[in-house]
């Protein structure tokens, strides 16, 4: 099972790899705030809180980065970006709407739903998909499990940060 499951990580990762253009526009989104007179925030909602771990306190911390808790306390020089499940969460879906509201710049890191009425990818400045929706794996009643979202967003995470510490080292 556990060969199965690499087999499709290393097939989704190179699927990632494809968001390459989207991940140089994610970095220069949240580095206007850093050469600007902004803040970077981060926000992940559910299991996604991993990738704000790992950008606040990991071994290589994004510099300067803050948790997001308040939109309200954001300005129009701030830069957010959002890490959710899926590209249809409420949740992440109300705070894109105050974002937007207050005309704060953001990139969002979500599984696209296709077809969804409501959805984080026209809201956001910059959408990078995950490609996680469903569980990669069949069982054996037919169903399926092994559902590396956060893997495959903490994937897109690192993309962005290597860009944006480029281009933070070049300014």
């Amino acid at each position: 099972m556990l060969k199965m499951f690499t087999t499709q990580l290393t097939g989704l990762f190179g699927r990632l790899h494809k968001e390459e253009m989207e991940i140089e526009n994610a970095a220069r989104l949240l580095a206007q705030a850093t050469v600007g007179d902004g803040s970077i925030y981060i926000k992940g909602f559910g299991e996604m809180a991993g990738v704000t771990a790992e950008a606040l306190q990991g071994e290589e911390p994004l510099e300067g980065v803050r948790e997001l808790h308040d939109a309200d306390a954001l300005t129009v020089a701030d830069r957010v970006l959002l890490v959710t499940r899926r590209s249809t969460d409420p949740q992440a879906l109300a705070f894109a709407k105050k974002l937007t509201e207050a005309e704060v710049p953001f990139a969002v890191i979500a599984g696209k739903v296709k077809d969804a009425e409501s959805d984080l990818e026209e809201k956001a400045d910059s959408f990078l998909n995950t490609q996680t929706v469903r569980s990669m794996l069949p069982d054996e009643t037919g169903g399926r499990f092994g559902f590396p979202s956060l893997m495959a967003a903490l994937y897109l995470y690192h993309g962005v940060k290597f860009v944006l510490d480029e281009i933070l080292e070049d300014y």
